[in-house]
């Protein structure tokens, strides 16, 4: 498994860990409005547990405007986390 593959399973891991629900319930496009246990409190949540396993931080309207999965791997890449990016 390479590096992406590795991060892809590692961020769709944690946020499945975060909203207690399978990983295979889970896709890119994944987000509050679109998955019921991904609460506007639980977003919160995903974004205190990413910003602590990576050992990045986000501003509140990184936050507020990344709203998925894809969005969110997107956000990592540009704080420099490798394999983050697609």
């Amino acid at each position: 498994m390479g590096a992406v593959e590795q991060s892809t399973d590692q961020l769709t891991g944690l946020v499945a860990e975060v909203l207690g629900v399978p990983e295979a319930e889970l896709s890119e496009d994944s987000g509050p409005g679109t998955h019921a246990a991904w609460t506007s409190l639980k977003h919160v949540e995903v974004v205190v547990v990413l910003e602590e396993h990576f050992e990045v931080a986000f501003s509140s309207r990184e936050i507020k405007g990344h709203t998925s999965i894809a969005a969110l791997r997107g956000l990592l890449a540009s704080k420099g986390v490798p394999g983050a990016a697609p």
